[in-house]
């Protein structure tokens, strides 16, 4: 009996081990930093910005979802140094005008606090980097590794939302809505 519970922890250890492994080797990282680029230390199990990532400067926060910034570096993406208007991918935060919807101010502080005007943003596209209104649909982190897409989602500023063909995160940001929606965080506990 005594040899049949040593083989048994021995077998249970193994395959926690091969789990681990297996895990480890299968998460779904988006990519490294790029050459001068911080080492992102976002939060686990969160992406990283990924390796085609590049900076930008803040210039303007317009509302939860939407930013104005300019490269350092023209690109193939942004190949102006001039502003451009950044759209946020698979989110959606409350309008904040003609007159504003419950949640829009606490909305765009939050983005203000997380992106303050001079912050550096790193950006990232999914399949389509421009929308019909001429704004760059961008996934963003900032310079520490916060996937700001997913934090205005967890923290109840934004809910999810799923635009062809921009859907690589969709998922995790509906599971980040859910989780904020059952939390009763941001908007999901003041509007009702």
């Amino acid at each position: 009996m005594k040899r049949l519970v040593t083989v048994a922890i021995v077998v249970v250890a193994a395959a926690a081990l091969a789990m681990v492994v297996w895990l480890s080797s299968t998460t779904d990282e988006v990519g490294d930093a790029t050459d001068g680029a911080p080492a992102p230390t976002g939060e686990p199990g969160l992406p990283t910005h990924p390796a085609g990532a590049f900076p930008l400067t803040v210039d303007h926060v317009f509302d939860g979802d939407t930013i104005e910034a300019r490269t350092l570096a023209p690109n193939d993406l942004v190949t102006t140094s001039g502003p451009i208007r950044i759209r946020l991918i698979g989110i959606d935060t409350p309008e904040g005008a003609p007159s504003p919807e419950c949640w829009a101010d606490e909305a765009r502080a939050h983005l203000r606090e997380l992106l303050p005007v001079g912050s550096t943003v790193w950006a990232a596209p999914d399949a389509e980097a421009l929308d019909d209104y001429g704004r760059h649909l961008f996934n963003l982190w900032t310079d520490d590794g916060t996937f700001l897409n997913h934090e205005l989602v967890a923290a109840g500023d934004a809910e999810a939302i799923r635009v062809w063909p921009n859907v690589a995160f969709y998922d995790l940001l509906s599971n980040a809505q859910a989780q904020a929606e059952a939390s009763g965080a941001g908007r999901w506990g003041a509007c009702g």
